[in-house]
């Protein structure tokens, strides 16, 4: 399949993108907070700060990775509008699959998609040959578990 092809999934990867780089912002903007409380009333609390140490400006940070976090939070939920827009149930797949993460099986269960899990894994391995990044993205994913900047509380609600 072609670059076209290719062209008609990339909302899956961008969508990818931003959910990765909102969630470097919720790692940083936690980062922040643990510093602030560790000066205020942690291990750093006995120490004096003046104007030129690093304590004195950690709360500096906080403004702009919030502003850049809600941008990114805005562009992410911009995204998933247009995703619903678009027609075909290879898009409804990819969306249910990636974005909602629901197995292939819980797919094939839900009565508001018409086709049966045959066509589904068939559906799957032919996307997933189609592009390249889908299975890149999968080993990332699972990297998740074992990583200290994804916390329970860093589920986002995609639909409200």
């Amino acid at each position: 399949m072609g670059r076209k092809d290719k062209s008609r999934y990339e909302w899956l990867q961008e969508y990818l993108d931003l959910e990765e780089r909102c969630r470097y912002l919720r790692w940083q903007i936690r980062k922040v907070k643990r510093e602030e409380q560790r000066w205020e009333d942690g291990d750093l609390s006995h120490l004096r700060i003046n104007g030129r140490s690093r304590g004195a400006h950690v709360l500096d940070q906080l403004p702009p990775l919030q502003a850049e976090l809600d941008d990114c939070e805005s562009d992410r939920q911009e995204l998933l509008a247009l995703v619903d827009s678009f027609h075909g149930y290879e898009h409804e797949f990819l969306k249910l699959h990636y974005i909602e993460g629901m197995t292939l099986d819980d797919i094939a269960d839900d009565p508001d998609f018409p086709y049966g899990i045959d066509w589904i894994r068939h559906k799957s391995a032919e996307l997933h040959h189609m592009l390249d990044f889908l299975d890149q993205w999968e080993d990332h994913k699972h990297s998740f578990e074992n990583r200290y900047d994804v916390e329970i509380g860093d589920c986002i609600p995609l639909f409200d």
